[in-house]
Order: C-alpha cells, then sequence, then structure tokens
C-alpha cells in the first residue's frame, strides 16, 4: 500500500463500491466481505449512510442512486415540471406523480410529488421495488431494446408481491409486448391489494427520457 494512501477512507470507498455491485447487503456481509469487526463495519456503514451515499431498508443497505446521477440527469429529473403536458396532466388529474429508474432489476424512485404538487416527497426517493411489480417498471422493461431486455430478464427472479403479480416468464413476455403496443401498463394490484397505478413512457425526440406514472387509485 502506498505511503499516500489512507486506509480508512479507501476502506470506505471499496465498501461503498460493493454495495453499489450488489442488491442489498447487511451488516454480517460487510463483515464477512472484509474481514472487519463488527463495530468497524457498523462504523463504516453508519457513515456512509448519514452522507447519505447509502440508505437502509430494514437490515440491508442500498445505493442511493440521488448522488450518483450525471448533473444532466439530474436537472432532467429536478426539473421535470418543465415538461407542462405532464406537470399539466398530474393536476387536471388530481393524481401523485411518480418518476422513476432502472437499477439493475429494481425499479427506484427519482421523483414523487403529491397534492398540492409543489413539494417532493423526500421520504419516498430511493425507494425500491422489483421492475415487474409495478406499472412504472414495466413501462421500462416494454421499452427496452431486444438485447438489453432479454438480458435484463434472464437475471430477473419473478417475485410475487400478490397473487396478481405476473410470475411466468412466457406470459410477461407477452405483457411487455402489449404494453410497448398500447404504449402504458398498468398495475393492477400487483404491488399492494388495493392499490392500482397507470404509467406511460416519455419521450424528447423519440428517445425514451423518463418513464412517468400517474396516481395512486385506492379502490373502495
Amino acid at each position: 500500500m502506498s505511503q499516500n494512501q489512507v486506509s480508512t477512507l479507501k476502506r470506505g470507498l471499496l465498501v461503498l463500491e460493493w454495495i453499489k455491485e450488489s442488491s442489498g447487503v447487511g451488516l454480517s456481509d460487510v463483515m464477512h466481505e472484509f474481514k472487519l469487526s463488527k463495530s468497524t463495519a457498523f462504523r463504516l456503514l453508519t457513515t456512509l449512510e448519514d452522507m447519505q451515499y447509502i440508505y437502509k431498508i430494514q437490515t440491508k443497505y442500498f445505493l442511493n442512486p440521488n448522488n450518483f446521477m450525471e448533473l444532466s440527469e439530474q436537472k432532467a429529473i429536478r426539473q421535470w415540471t418543465s415538461l407542462n403536458a405532464v406537470y399539466q396532466a398530474a393536476l387536471n388529474l388530481n393524481m401523485s406523480t411518480y418518476l422513476g429508474k432502472l437499477d439493475g432489476t429494481d425499479l427506484v424512485m427519482t421523483q414523487v410529488l403529491h397534492q398540492p404538487y409543489t413539494t417532493t416527497a423526500e421520504e419516498e426517493i430511493g425507494n425500491r421495488t422489483k421492475l415487474h411489480q409495478t406499472a412504472l417498471g414495466k413501462v421500462i422493461l416494454a421499452f427496452m431494446n431486444e438485447e438489453k431486455l432479454s438480458a435484463t430478464l434472464a437475471s430477473m427472479y419473478l417475485e410475487a408481491s400478490t397473487l396478481n403479480t405476473f410470475q411466468d416468464q412466457q406470459l410477461f413476455r407477452f405483457h411487455l409486448a402489449a404494453i410497448r403496443h398500447d404504449g402504458y401498463a398498468l398495475d393492477d394490484e400487483e404491488l399492494n391489494i388495493g392499490l392500482r397505478c397507470v404509467a406511460v413512457p416519455v419521450f424528447v425526440k423519440v428517445k425514451l427520457l423518463l418513464p412517468l406514472q400517474l396516481g395512486r387509485l385506492w379502490m373502495t
């Protein structure tokens, strides 16, 4: 090791890089992977969490995507309300509005607005779900090119969240083709019972800019 290297900093960066490549890691995982004591691993993870490089769900730590976006991407997401047609649709329909992005086989929320649509719901930014369980995730998959879609589906496990969640790969393929044809996707109680959503892709000059989800409709 070079004399100019700071061992604690290097260790923290290695842990961060490992979390980036993982789909959620626990304290014991970090201890085992880097041969650290429980207290050292805990301090490293807590420091990274306090600096908002990672976030914790129950016992697992995940990379916080907001700190690793290109400036142009951050601007596009934060200023999404400048897409007047999209913003006006949310206002006119009086529905909560969500933007998300792909991270491996997960959907990560990057922007969430609830009525009166003036303040971002910060506590929901970074929330993760499996792509196949939501309308937003299905839109992302449906508008992938065939090569990327095949590779992504090959690495996915169609885990059930409710009885309505797709679990058959072949049927899910047909479903994605229908979404691409129709131009929108529905979540019919596939993530949570009583919850329905509709999602559409947002294109700028034929390029998919952001997937957009409008509304959470609670059944009565």
